[in-house]
């Protein structure tokens, strides 16, 4: 079983009462053990009486670390500093469970090396400490990160080896998943920082020997959950070997909603699933390596991706590439927003966002005030991506003649001409047989009138580059005759949907058209419809 470990920082001595409530609020909310990170004390007077009340009244099992700044920790002392609260600690009646202690500090220390050797000589009784050996590097991926690994697995003296660094990208935690199922003794092997979550999360489907949690936020290493989300919105407790695991794709991707909902609906519908957001850079080329080794990488099970901006067009290419089975739904928006993987391997692309926008703007158009069909109604579309594309594919469906707006007016060409009827019978050009899509330009858009306005941009995003951006120009007229609809959910109220309001004008939120859209991706993945309620 892999150990949740609540990491609580003690930076004074007489900090200890209250660094000592933590941990017992840490045990009644579900940890199995504490690790005291006393680094930042480990240089005062009090610092060894100090340190032995914490371990001698911890409520759990604890680990004592006292890291070195050189590893990102804040103790900056002598070593005989250390060795000073080590020796202490592991002479004493009620010593820790375990003692970390840098792989660095064995090397460049001969005093260092003895005590934990001497550790080592007395492992198997119970009033003596066991050493993890660890290496951390805070700045990226260690060169020779496998030769570190393998030296803390043979190094005699380590109960258990740690190795830590700071993702560059989500890819990073394939690798520690892979140190994990190698291992030669017990390990933790994690990545920190805003791209290492998934690390911590699955630790137990990989074996790891712990994983760390923070219980406010006040973490000990960047990208630390909370002990909160680790046990209740991750539930941790039930990941195994079996569990599945998704992604949501795109950049940025911190304002997604997906993972919430998504494991909330695997919670309920008793789905041995987990669902992470995966940053990926906004190129073609990173899309296809991420995706790729997610798909590739032995032992993570996962079978399928949510993607979002700006990877839509990307995914149905990568689709076409691998080939892959493209549903109707993503043929016809040209861009695949729901990639499912196989047991055998297959790989399957539809596009929930068309069915859902048909559902979601066909209801609110027809139960406005002067309700009308999306039939005949004159519709504008600002933006050219895969959320533009599904507006235009399920918009030209119902019947409505549609003007697609982008400030790079060739993207939005690109999507008009598509719908283009075929000059002659046995043509080979793509068309989809819809004679009202064009494209405009904003510098020729005049005071016109739509029934219709779909923000289909992350302009006015939360998290994104504008967002206090409005991307509707100003010459086109609002009045409680239009409806407004923003793709964007965060937040709810956009600029673009504040100036609607303000005009009279009807408005709908991203919110509806991502719950449905949700639901349908939930159903593609697991062959059922999400619980309700």
């Amino acid at each position: 079983m892999t150990l949740v470990v609540v990491a609580i920082p003690v930076v004074r001595a007489d900090a200890a009462s209250r660094a000592l409530e933590h941990a017992a609020e840490a045990k009644a909310l579900g940890a199995d053990m504490v690790e005291w990170r006393i680094d930042a004390m480990a240089e005062a007077e009090e610092a060894v009486q100090a340190a032995m009340r914490l371990v001698r009244e911890s409520p759990l099992p604890c680990i004592v670390t006292i890291r070195d700044e050189s590893e990102g920790g804040a103790f900056s002392g002598d070593e005989a500093d250390r060795l000073r609260i080590w020796s202490a600690l592991a002479d004493a009646q009620a010593p820790p469970a375990y003692l970390d202690i840098e792989l660095s500090a064995v090397r460049e220390s001969q005093q260092t090396k003895e005590f934990v050797a001497s550790r080592h000589r007395r492992e198997g009784h119970e009033d003596s400490p066991r050493v993890i050996l660890s290496f951390h590097d805070f700045r990226g991926r260690p060169p020779g990160l496998s030769g570190k690994t393998a030296e803390l697995w043979a190094d005699p003296s380590a109960a258990i080896a740690k190795i830590a660094w700071t993702a560059r990208t989500e890819r990073d935690n394939l690798e520690a998943f892979e140190l994990m199922q190698a291992r030669a003794k017990p390990t933790i092997a994690l990545c920190m920082g805003e791209h290492g979550l998934m690390s911590r999360v699955l630790a137990p489907k990989f074996g790891g020997f712990l994983t760390y949690a923070r219980l406010d936020e006040h973490g000990t290493a960047p990208g630390q959950p909370s002990l909160h989300e680790l046990l209740n919105e991750w539930s941790i407790r039930s990941i195994d070997s079996s569990t599945r695991v998704f992604g949501v794709m795109g950049y940025p991707i911190s304002h997604s909603r997906s993972p919430a909902v998504h494991n909330a609906w695997f919670r309920a519908a008793k789905v041995n699933g987990r669902l992470f957001p995966i940053s990926v850079a906004p190129i073609w080329e990173a899309f296809k390596a991420t995706l790729g080794e997610f798909l590739a990488c032995k032992g993570l099970d996962f079978s399928g991706a949510a993607v979002t901006a700006p990877h839509k067009v990307h995914a149905l290419r990568y689709l076409e590439e691998c080939a892959g089975t493209i549903e109707e739904s993503a043929r016809r928006a040209g861009a695949v927003n729901t990639i499912v993987h196989g047991a055998s391997g297959a790989l399957r692309g539809l596009n929930t966002d068309v069915l859902a926008l048909e559902e979601v703007l066909g209801a609110a158009m027809a139960h406005g005030r002067r309700g009308r069909e999306l039939k005949g109604a004159r519709a504008l579309v600002l933006g050219a991506g895969g959320a533009a594309r599904a507006a235009v594919a399920a918009l030209a469906a119902a019947g409505a003649s549609v003007t697609i707006l982008n400030r790079t007016p060739r993207h939005a060409a690109a999507i008009a001409n598509s719908y283009e009827r075929p000059k002659r019978k046995g043509s080979s050009r793509s068309a989809h047989a819809h004679p009202e899509v064009v494209a405009h330009s904003s510098a020729h858009m005049g005071a016109e009138r739509f029934d219709l306005i779909a923000n289909c941009t992350t302009v006015g995003m939360q998290g994104g580059a504008t967002p206090e951006g409005d991307p509707l120009p100003e010459r086109v007229e609002l009045d409680e005759s239009v409806l407004v609809f923003d793709a964007v959910y965060t937040p709810k109220d956009t600029p673009l949907l504040k100036r609607a309001m303000s005009a009279g004008a009807r408005t709908l939120g991203g919110e509806s058209m991502f719950e449905a859209q949700a639901a349908l991706q939930f159903k593609a993945w697991t062959g059922k419809l999400p619980p309700r309620g």
